[in-house]
């Protein structure tokens, strides 16, 4: 595996390691930030904002350390469909939204928002089927 690929493994499962860690250290301003999105009522969105984090956490550490990163990879790469999805919700609906992404920072700006999650996705799939390069 080249270096180049290496890196971006670390790079990938550490923003969702950070991201998880963020949102695990506060779950009380996670869950406001998951209400703002109005598509969960209590206690879902509550049971969302104490797992969410931690499976951000598994995965991207499964990802950075090759210990089950093909179904971290998977699960990172699910995740971002699914935020993409309540991004372009929220969005549609003229919602005014706490995204909590990487910790509480007031409102969201979507443009922002779906061009990092998209960019992620994008490098995501590219990890998980992208073509590998083999020694002959």
């Amino acid at each position: 595996m080249s270096l180049m690929r290496r890196l971006l493994f670390l790079l990938f499962g550490g923003v969702f390691v950070y991201a998880g860690a963020v949102k695990a250290w506060d779950p009380a301003a996670f869950v406001i930030d998951i209400r703002s999105f109005e598509l969960l009522a209590d206690p879902w969105a509550a049971w969302l904002a104490m797992s969410l984090p931690w499976l951000e956490i598994s995965a991207g550490l499964a990802v950075m350390t090759g210990l089950l990163r093909s179904g971290g990879l998977l699960l990172l790469n699910a995740c971002l469909l699914v935020f993409l999805a309540a991004i372009l919700s929220a969005w549609a609906r003229g919602l005014d939204i706490r995204c909590g992404c990487f910790g509480s920072s007031g409102t969201s700006a979507y443009t922002e928002l779906l061009v990092r999650d998209l960019a992620l996705l994008g490098l995501g799939l590219w990890l998980a089927f992208g073509r590998r390069r083999q020694k002959p």
